[in-house]
């Protein structure tokens, strides 16, 4: 029999990155594999419904799944967690009146879950709950107050959930060691790069300078740690630099890493570009000598296997999931050793072997992140979930 299948996808309404985009490429997939030729009559496992926000005017996943619910809790409310429960009963009234015999599933992608309802005894769903990532826990001042006492959810979520997704086995064991879930109730199913990050493609080149160029891709908040690029650079002769190009919007590291630059006298190298589409960055990946990614903390950290997609040399940090994230096909560097820093730019830039070496392994490892298996992966989960 199908499983009903609820997914919160009420925070697309709210932002287009990150979550957003990890809830589009996983229901597209998903999508993807109900439309293949079924080698039988069965059905595909699981049938979809799109709870969204009642600010979704655009419907952003109606051409893949075609039935939603309205959501009138906004996420991360303060009451959320009875709020939503009581909306998602409602919602599962009206769809399966009388159904029985199989248990709907509710997907949060977003750390925390509702509270389940019970009826009789018996939990009315089974929740899967997607966690990327332990930063309010793991680096808790990169976080707002309002944000980290959302997400202080995780400790109920983690006892009550039936099923929680990781995307990291990193992020997997910062949740085992920090709250108390049980380790046979979580899976690990890697993301991947979204499609439009290939090696073919437009190409990017600067009007104003023929230097190679670094670039490195994410907010600039501490926790993305960029003035290690920085420092990196500025401990180069003004003959050796590279110019750098920062994509991302400005955070909490912003005014620190501008008077670093300044400081340094760097600002004829280093350039700000803010946010910019998907196929800019692409074409700005594909234009790098290499991708810098040296951050503190990540749950699995996209850009690295986005910039090896794209054919571009990766250097990053031997922190939290990047090293099981990149593999054996990146440079890895203490998130504190600038010097480290600096010679892995210069290696790369200035060994055109290391540099197509590293260009063939990177494409390799991202090939190795599909979302049509992370898709195949977690309709398995929930399908756990519901018999769970």
């Amino acid at each position: 029999m199908t499983v009903p299948v609820v997914l919160d996808a009420r925070i697309m309404a709210y932002n287009r990155t990150g979550i957003s985009r990890y809830i589009r490429h996983l229901y597209e997939g998903m999508a993807s594999l109900r439309d293949l030729p079924s080698p039988g009559d069965d059905p595909f496992p699981i049938d979809v419904t799109v709870f969204a926000s009642r600010r979704d005017s655009e419907h952003l996943l109606s051409d893949a799944w075609a039935r939603s619910a309205t959501a009138w809790t906004p996420p991360h409310h303060r009451l959320e967690r009875v709020a939503l429960s009581v909306e998602v009963a409602l919602m599962l009234g009206r769809a399966m009146p009388g159904r029985s015999g199989v248990r709907p599933v509710l997907h949060s992608p977003d750390h925390v879950c509702p509270e389940p309802l019970s009826l009789f005894g018996a939990r009315q769903w089974a929740t899967v709950v997607t966690v990327h990532d332990l930063s309010f826990l793991r680096v808790p001042e990169t976080h707002s107050v309002e944000s980290r006492r959302y997400y202080s959810g995780i400790y109920r979520t983690a006892r009550t959930a039936e099923r929680i997704i990781c995307p990291s086995q990193v992020t997997a064991d910062d949740l085992l060691d920090m709250t108390d879930a049980d380790p046979e109730r979580i899976r690990v199913i890697h993301e991947a790069p979204d499609p439009r990050y290939v090696a073919s493609g437009p190409v990017f080149r600067s009007n104003e300078s023929r230097k190679p160029y670094i670039l490195t891709v994410g907010s600039i908040e501490k926790r993305k740690n960029v003035k290690i690029l920085i420092e990196a650079v500025a401990a180069m002769s003004p003959a050796e630099r590279p110019d750098v190009k920062i994509v991302g919007a400005p955070g909490s590291a912003y005014e620190d890493c501008v008077k670093l630059i300044d400081r340094n006298r760097l600002t004829d190298c280093v350039e700000f570009l803010g946010r910019v589409s998907t196929e800019m960055i692409a074409s700005l990946y594909r234009g790098a000598s290499a991708m810098v990614y040296p951050s503190l903390y990540e749950g699995f950290g996209l850009p690295v296997v986005e910039a090896m997609a794209c054919g571009v040399p990766v250097i990053t940090s031997t922190s939290s999931c990047l090293p099981e994230v990149a593999g054996d096909a990146a440079i890895l560097v203490g998130p504190e050793d600038v010097d480290g820093m600096r010679d892995a730019i210069q290696r790369v830039i200035g060994d055109p072997d290391l540099s197509a070496g590293m260009r063939a392994r990177g494409l390799r490892r991202a090939a190795s992140f599909s979302w049509d298996r992370a898709a195949a992966e977690s309709v398995a989960v929930f399908l756990e979930a519901s018999r769970a």
